[in-house]
């Protein structure tokens, strides 16, 4: 699974210049291929599934820039689940 997503990423990568003229929103991609461009993330994943049934397919946001996401852990605070608590 993990080598499909690294193709359909590469896919999107390949593609990307064409695709930024619909930027904001969401592709569905399957292997090498666009399926499609939609106006929500519900509307793609829906015609992923039509179009791909339950094998696996990648749908993602057109944009020039991608978010950063930073996740952290702050070790500061004390668990809540041990069993001092």
């Amino acid at each position: 699974m993990a080598d499909e997503l690294k193709t359909e990423l590469e896919t999107y990568e390949r593609k990307k210049a064409d695709l930024l003229a619909q930027a904001g929103k969401f592709t569905v991609i399957k292997g090498d291929g666009v399926i499609g461009i939609f106006d929500s993330y519900g509307d793609a994943l829906r015609a992923g599934y039509e179009k791909c049934g339950l094998t696996p397919f990648l749908v993602k946001k057109i944009q020039a820039v991608e978010p950063l996401n930073l996740i952290t852990r702050d070790f500061a605070l004390p668990c809540l689940t041990s069993p001092s608590h």
